[in-house]
This record gives structure tokens, sequence and C-alpha cells, in this order.
């Protein structure tokens, strides 16, 4: 199989050729958890520098690259999504993401729309609150619980979406919210958590250190805790999706794209730069031990470019997944299909015996035949600093109040707290 190897990158991957005949050393494993023995596929995994599988060449393991966007998804970002639509995987089916919805400004319609495409929908919270110290961070199990169940409600209602395709969450700002936020996942049935960031697990931080794989958290986790509060506890069957950092420009780390600095400004202006980070970070990861490689933002961080009259980030960041497109042996998918390969590893040319990866001959029809645009005003109970608010759903009637935390369906006259 060939392998690309762009000219300007090859210094830099020279300096990987000893990392890859080092011994493994940086993830020990725990002597509780054995794969095989009292951790089996596909409820357990431990946690692991290398793919599952036990495949003889790293050329077999296919590269999963990960795209997600979080928050609210509406008719201002709508057409960049769907820009992405006709990019393809090796085998022929549209490349997947994942979108960590959170409830306010979401036009549940597109979200129907997306998930009619093959994308994932996910899960961030019904309020986004902005006070991380004084809200995430001391939140108990049963805020946590009451901000996931909530929204998964009004996903199932609103965007008319199965309510066992809404597998995954992130915490907002990566706040992970330690045992409570887990427990909460646990006892809600969801399927893994996508919040927690590590510097320590990536593939060019620390030798002899390499990325980490997902994992179940039968046996609890060897990983950093930059951010949050991480778990102690153990939770059978719960996976966690590592956030490896990306090294941005300034030689910092960074969970997601919106915080990786640039020297110059040219992770803004230059879309030939913003493609060069990409592919950098990328083949770093590549031809270590092919992690899934997760590319992690929120759509304001390609309208910051357009505010600033240049499009190089989308321009930068679409070339990069082009050139993605050109690679036999990588697959752009959401954390749902990746998940299902994690449960059932098979080497890259075996890939389409695993359902989620492939893809159907056709669209499914629409499920969200009717789009309803409802206003809701002071009388409606809405957030207090909004004036007004609209939400566009594919149910009818009009909820007589605005739905909320605690009162998903707003059926209830429950004034919205600050």
């Amino acid at each position: 199989m060939t392998r690309p190897l762009p000219c300007l990158l090859l210094l830099a991957l020279l300096g990987i050729v000893a990392a890859l005949a080092a011994p493994k050393s940086g993830l020990k494993d725990d002597a509780s958890c054995k794969q095989g023995y009292n951790c089996k596929l596909p409820e357990c995994l431990c946690p692991s520098l290398e793919a599952p599988g036990n495949f003889g060449s790293l050329d077999d393991v296919p590269q999963f690259v990960v795209l997600s966007y979080d928050d609210a998804v509406t008719v201002s970002n709508k057409d960049f999504y769907l820009g992405f639509q006709n990019l393809l995987n090796p085998n022929h089916c549209r490349i997947s993401m994942t979108f960590f919805l959170s409830h306010q400004y979401t036009d549940y319609t597109i979200v129907n729309e997306l998930h009619r495409l093959g994308h994932e929908i996910a899960l961030h919270s019904v309020t986004h609150k902005s006070d991380s110290v004084g809200y995430w961070r001391p939140a108990n199990e049963s805020l946590w619980m009451q901000e996931m169940d909530d929204l998964r409600k009004m996903i199932v209602k609103f965007a008319n979406i199965p309510e066992k395709d809404l597998k995954g969450w992130r915490a907002p700002f990566l706040e992970l919210g330690g045992d409570e936020m887990f427990s909460a996942l646990q006892q809600l049935g969801l399927k893994y958590d996508c919040s927690w960031t590590t510097i320590k697990y990536t593939n060019w931080f620390e030798k002899p250190n390499q990325g980490l794989w997902p994992y179940t958290l039968d046996y609890g986790s060897p990983q950093d805790c930059p951010m949050g509060r991480c778990p102690t506890d153990k939770y059978p069957g719960l996976w966690v999706m590592p956030m490896l950092d990306l090294n941005d420009n300034k030689n910092l780390p960074c969970a997601m794209l919106d915080t990786c600095q640039s020297e110059e400004d040219e992770l803004l202006g230059n879309k030939d730069a913003v493609e060069a980070f990409l592919k950098r970070n990328f083949l770093i990861n590549y031809y270590t031990n092919k992690a899934p490689f997760g590319l992690y933002t929120h759509h304001s961080w390609f309208y910051e470019g357009t505010l600033n009259k240049t499009e190089a980030r989308r321009e930068g960041y679409t070339n990069f997944l082009l050139w993605l497109s050109t690679l036999e042996d990588v697959y752009v998918v959401s954390l749902d299909r990746l998940l299902a390969w994690m449960k059932d590893p098979k080497p890259v040319d075996q890939i389409d015996n695993i359902p989620e990866i492939t893809c159907p001959p056709l669209d499914p029809e629409t499920t969200c035949p009717s789009h309803n645009t409802y206003y809701f005003g002071p009388e409606n109970n809405i957030p207090p600093q909004m004036s007004s608010m609209y939400m566009t759903t594919c149910t009818k009637p009009k909820p007589p109040y605005y739905p909320w935390l605690y009162n998903p369906y707003g059926l209830e006259d429950i004034p919205i707290q600050e």
C-alpha cells in the first residue's frame, strides 16, 4: 500500500522513525484489566496505545478521522455542513460527521436532515451555560442527568430522531464532570463520552507515549486530566473517546481547532498554512499508531474568518479533506461508526463487513415532512435575557411554553431562571 509523504513534511516525519521502534511503555497495562480474559469485546476494551484486533501490520489498520461540530445547528451554518456531502470514503460511502447539539437557536428540521444523510447527532446540553466555574464544575449527578436527558427528549420530539440513535455526549467547554457526570451517562444508557482531552497520550508530545485509542471504563483509566474533574470510579461498558490534543503552530496543545494558535495569524488568513497545519498533525498520527484523528471545532471558527473577510480556514480545511479522500486506508466517520468498528475491529480490506461503515444505495426518505417555525415571547417563559425566541421543528402543535431544562416539551408553566 502506498502511503503519502509530502516533501515539505519529510524532515518532521524522519524524527518519528525512532519512536516507531520504541517500546510502548508509556501506558502500563493495569494488572486488573486483561484483554481477552476479564475484558472482552464488544463490551469491554482495556486502554491501549495499539489498535484492537491484533493486526500484524499497521497497514492493516484503518486510519479513522473524526470531524465534530459543537452547539446549535442553524440556517446560518447549514450550507457549510451540507457542503461536504459529496466527499466519499474509499468504500464510496459519504463521509459522516458528529454534531454535539445544544438546544437554544437550533433548527430541528436541519438536525433531522443531517441525520437522514447519515451524520450522527449527539448531546451537548440544553442550556450550555457559560459559567463553567459556577455551574458545570460543581454540577451534581442530578443536574448532569437533567441536561442530558432533557436535550435527548427534545431531539427525539422536535427532530423526530429515534432515541436509540443518540449515543454520545460532550460536556460544554470540555468541563469534565467527574464521577457525577459519568454516573449520569451510564444511568441514562448513553454509550460514550467525548469530552476528555489528553496531551500525554498523543503522538507528538512525549515519547514513548503514543496516541490513546478509545476504551471502556470497566477498570478505570490511566488518562491524564488536563481539564475539569476526571472520574475515579469504574463504569462497565461505558466508552471514552479520547480527544487527542493537536500540536499548534506555537508548539502548544489544543483540543479544539478554535484554540489552536499561530505565529502570525497564518491559521486565520492563509489557506495553505491551514492545510499544512492539519496535514502535519495528521501525518504524525498516521505514521505512528493510527489512533483516531479528531478535528473538533465550532462553526464559529470558520465564521471568524468570514468576519475578517477571508475564507482561508474553510478553504484550507476543505482542501485537507479533499486530500484525505485520495488515501485508500483513511475513513472519515462519525463517532458512533468508529465505536462500531472498535467493538468489532476488521482490517481495512474487510471494513465493509461492518454494517455501520457501509451505506444504503439510496438515502432514506425524510421523517420531517413539515417545517414549523414558532415564535415565543416573554409570556411563553423564554430565557430572561432574551426578548423573543424562534424554534423550528418537525412537529405540531406549537408548545405553549419555550422548551427548556426541566420542561423539555414546553408543556409546563415553569419560568426560566438566570
